[in-house]
């Protein structure tokens, strides 16, 4: 595993780990359901379809269901988190990691207590991660190495998330691509861990690593059954366990964005959303947020 490639999903492999640790605290049981991830904002002359994401899925999940298709055909904007062209190209790449690094003289093992970095290089050893990889790096990307390693051993791969299935469908397509934050926002957001935040990070990873495919089953079944209850609830034991992160990397995020999905909802265009499920479901979710605004928001 080569760090470059790691932390061009970074962002998506945090978010990984932060859902994970919240699935790990709550049972979700799936349910049979018609319903899907997906909603739809009714403008006065377009429509807004809002697409709840898994960031990580295995090839056989495709085709994705046809009210999903059928969404983003209708659709002339799509709009993501960020721009998905941007994710790996190497500029984004070099920005990424020169705020990865810790200060000169400062050493990864010195971030973290001694029990948690005892158990991260017990880890790294079972996995075959060479302990190399993080010198001079911030404690989150090792967390973010051993997310990613585990995805790919159980089959799973950014590669066939949702966004880079949709993004390489709108550029052929010719459909308008907007992020709704930039790359180097996002950027900020993944480099700004405390050393307290960083620790917890870490640990949270090391104890779900070892339930990595029961935890990724559930999380991909409660998307897939478009169990709007039940991505709310693995994410609630996360603003509970850390709610610092949680407010930053879903909460105000969630909150910026609204505005201008209300726009694209009052354009003349049709357009799709597609973003991290956790951000559409909750009480301060999108679809929520929309709702208390007036607009009529239904799920398909």
């Amino acid at each position: 595993m080569k760090t470059r490639q790691a932390c061009g999903y970074s962002l998506i492999l945090l978010l990984a780990a932060l859902v994970l640790r919240a699935a790990g605290a709550q049972e979700v049981q799936g349910t049979a359901t018609n319903r899907h991830s997906l909603w739809k904002v009714s403008g006065q002359r377009a429509t807004v379809y809002l697409l709840g994401s898994v960031h990580f899925l295995k090839a056989d999940n495709y085709p994705l269901a046809a009210p999903i298709e059928s969404a983003f055909t209708k659709a002339a904007i799509v709009a993501f988190e960020m721009d998905p062209g941007q994710l790996q190209a190497p500029a984004t790449l070099q920005k990424l990691m020169a705020k990865a690094m810790l200060p000169p003289g400062e050493t990864f093992q010195e971030q973290l207590s001694a029990k948690t970095y005892s158990q991260f290089t017990n880890l790294a050893a079972e996995v075959g991660m060479p302990l190399f990889l993080m010198e001079g790096l911030k404690p989150a990307f090792g967390a973010f190495m051993l997310v990613e390693l585990g995805l790919k051993k159980l089959g799973f791969d950014p590669d066939n998330g949702v966004e880079m299935h949709f993004y390489a469908l709108a550029r052929k397509q010719g459909k308008t691509v907007i992020p709704l934050e930039s790359v180097d926002f996002q950027i900020d957001l993944l480099t700004s861990f405390s050393r307290q935040e960083s620790e917890l990070l870490v640990k949270s990873t090391l104890e779900d690593m070892a339930n990595l495919k029961k935890l990724l089953g559930d999380m991909v079944t409660a998307w897939q059954t478009g169990d709007a209850a039940g991505l709310d609830k693995l994410l609630n034991s996360m603003a509970v366990e850390a709610p610092g992160i949680f407010k930053r990397l879903l909460t105000d995020r969630t909150r910026q964005w609204a505005p201008k999905v209300e726009a694209l909802s009052r354009g003349e265009k049709n357009a799709i959303v597609i973003v991290g499920a956790g951000h559409l479901v909750g009480k301060d979710g999108l679809v929520e947020l929309l709702r208390k605004k007036g607009l009529q928001v239904t799920q398909e």
